[in-house]
């Protein structure tokens, strides 16, 4: 059986953004990178709180997608200031990024060992 190592840390919630939201993020400056119509939550997967993807960053300002079960808001934020290498937003809860990465790499290395000894 193979598990995808993107799935041990990451939350699974998914969201399709409405017309509104397609309309608030294609009225950002040109500058930034369209954005895709279906996003995945970034933080770690148990987390406490709504969910979030980040929808677009233009310049500083980094516009998240946060979300419920029953609603949804596009909000403001600047980078994580607590780790350089964190790619999420001030005030996330759980873990930062590299934090992520490394347990990532770790099961990696977990599932190796455990297909090799086979």
């Amino acid at each position: 059986m193979s598990i995808d190592c993107q799935d041990v840390m990451i939350c699974p919630a998914r969201i399709t953004l409405d017309a509104a939201q397609l309309a608030f993020f294609n009225g950002l400056p040109n500058a930034a990178p369209s954005v895709q119509s279906e996003l995945g939550c970034e933080l770690e997967r148990g987390h406490e709180g709504s969910h979030a993807a980040l929808g677009q960053q233009v310049e500083a300002t980094m516009w998240w997608v946060q979300w419920t079960l029953s609603a949804s808001e596009i909000n403001p934020y600047t980078w994580c200031p607590e780790q350089r290498d964190c790619p999420l937003f001030d005030g996330h809860p759980g873990r930062h990024g590299h934090e992520h990465a490394e347990e990532v790499n770790r099961f990696s290395d977990d599932q190796r060992g455990a297909t090799s000894s086979r």
